[in-house]
């Protein structure tokens, strides 16, 4: 048997005879087709719950388009100050709202979301083994080394350190830091990527800047092959990751996908001044965060300090 879709004329022809108070079977013979075509065509016209989305929570959903910001106002954030400000109207929950993104039944698309899905990996990495460290001044240590207190983020100080790249074949980069408890993260512009000039770059901004440091972690990345120098002069311990363990920097990590709202992959760097980094650090640094409760990392950091 053929089948065909129901098209605008009829859809608009069951409509004014089903408002005339006909029944479903009699317009199926008025019309010429099936009975259960109209029964399915009225299930999905006249449903009550996508009627019911539609006008309860009309507000609630306007404030999700004028507020949702990818790289600023996550859901979750919206969804925490929308029933902040409007205690008595409806709301429903984070996981609510994604369910409505992924049905369509509402206009934000799962491609405007802060964190794209991916796929997951099946493949398991081998035994993780550590290099050969030259530990004679105690400076450049594996992280298996590392204290089990800086775990626990509860002090201010200690620091990852990560470089994020720009255009394939370009020299120009950004250093991203980032404060492990209160996930703070400072930008720098590097033109190039040699690790004395790395080393160079990242000192004299933490002093420049007056960042309280006590320890750093780091990546197996060649720039920063010469940063044991920096350590050495703050007067810190500094950890390397194992290789292809970007999971020992979580926060590093995560903060660079932040970053990549704003500066997608891909894109080129040189073209980036340092003001227009500071302007992403400030958005970020103000950011509300679900970690910390939705207050921003920089009320963090003034309530540690």
């Amino acid at each position: 048997m053929n089948y065909t879709r129901l098209n605008d004329k009829k859809k608009a022809e069951i409509d004014i005879l089903l408002a005339q108070g006909l029944s479903m079977r009699k317009v199926a013979e008025i019309l010429h087709i099936s009975h259960s075509t109209i029964s399915r065509y009225k299930a999905d016209r006249y449903h009550p719950r996508k009627r019911y989305i539609d006008r309860k929570y009309d507000v609630f959903i306007k404030y999700l388009y004028d507020h949702y910001d990818r790289r600023h106002k996550s859901i979750e954030v919206c969804v925490h100050l929308f029933k902040k400000k409007y205690l008595y109207a409806p709301s429903v929950s984070v996981k609510q709202v994604y369910n409505w993104i992924n049905e369509g039944k509402i206009e934000i698309k799962r491609e405007e979301l802060c964190y794209k899905r991916r796929r997951k990996n099946s493949s398991k990495s081998g035994m993780m083994r550590h290099f050969l460290w030259n530990l004679d001044n105690k400076t450049v240590l594996p992280i298996g080394l590392r204290p089990k207190h800086i775990e626990k983020r509860d002090e201010i100080g200690h620091l990852e350190i990560d470089s994020i790249i720009g255009k394939r074949k370009e020299y120009h980069s950004i250093i991203s830091i980032v404060d492990r408890c209160s996930r703070k993260v400072w930008l720098i512009k590097a033109e190039y990527t040699h690790q004395y000039y790395i080393c160079k770059l990242i000192y004299e901004y933490i002093v420049k800047k007056n960042i309280e440091v006590k320890s750093i972690t780091i990546d197996n990345g060649l720039e920063f092959n010469a940063l044991g120098i920096a350590a050495k002069r703050l007067g810190v311990k500094l950890y390397k990751c194992d290789p292809y363990c970007s999971f020992q920097r979580g926060s590093n990590e995560r903060m660079n996908a932040i970053v990549r709202r704003y500066i997608p992959k891909g894109e080129s760097l040189k073209l980036k001044p340092q003001i227009y980094l500071d302007d992403i650090m400030f958005n970020i640094n103000t950011m509300p965060r679900k970690i910390f409760d939705f207050k921003s990392s920089s009320e963090i950091e003034s309530i540690y300090n």
